[in-house]
């Protein structure tokens, strides 16, 4: 799959993320809930006072941005479930790639925060918030507590486009580190049993 994103990236085929009629277009009860027949991802970036605005992107193997991050926000993503790789991009001029694979059961929600680091070739913090860490397996309080920022993302992709060249360059390297470390692997990888049920998300 992580083939596909470099091939996609090296010749632009890129689909701009305007319409996902795959996706069932129910409204949950809650923002925070996915559909049966979706995975829902939950990216958290908490407020941190900075310097400068830096977003983040997150990309599918299919060249689509499926989330962008700005201080503050919550977005969320619906997948089809399954094993996905996807791209962390930070940065604009000189963007960086993280890697996070994803292994989503339909049905459940996962969350991911994402917090700045001083650390040029992994600027991003990811850190996989797991159900079995939680106090009682209880779904993050602070999650709810707002509503979903929507991010334009046809924007993103359009950058995504614009960067291919650089961005698939980077994502081979990462590529590169991912195969080598294990424990990144492990620490970067969400696994079916992190999600949480609707049942487990309605106060």
């Amino acid at each position: 799959m992580f083939s596909c994103l470099l091939v996609a990236l090296v010749a632009g085929a890129f689909v701009l993320p305007l319409a996902r009629a795959d996706l069932p277009q129910t409204q949950p009860s809650s923002p925070y809930i996915a559909g049966p027949d979706e995975a829902l991802l939950v990216f958290v970036r908490p407020r941190k006072r900075l310097a400068e605005e830096v977003l983040y992107s997150v990309v599918n193997a299919r060249g689509e941005c499926i989330a962008v991050l700005g201080n503050d926000w919550k977005v969320v993503a619906p997948i089809r479930g399954g094993k996905e790789t996807l791209m962390v991009v930070s940065g604009v001029a000189q963007p960086q790639v993280q890697l996070l694979e994803v292994r989503a059961l339909q049905g459940r929600t996962y969350v991911i925060q994402m917090r700045p680091r001083l650390n040029r070739k992994a600027p991003v913090d990811l850190t996989i918030l797991r159900r079995e860490e939680q106090p009682l397996e209880a779904f993050p309080a602070t999650v709810l507590t707002s509503n979903p920022f929507r991010p334009n993302l046809a924007e993103c992709s359009a950058f995504v486009s614009d960067k291919r060249r650089k961005l698939s360059e980077k994502a081979a390297a990462a590529k590169k580190a991912w195969n080598e470390d294990q424990a990144l692997r492990e620490r970067q990888t969400v696994v079916p049993g992190d999600g949480w049920p609707a049942n487990l998300i309605t106060p």
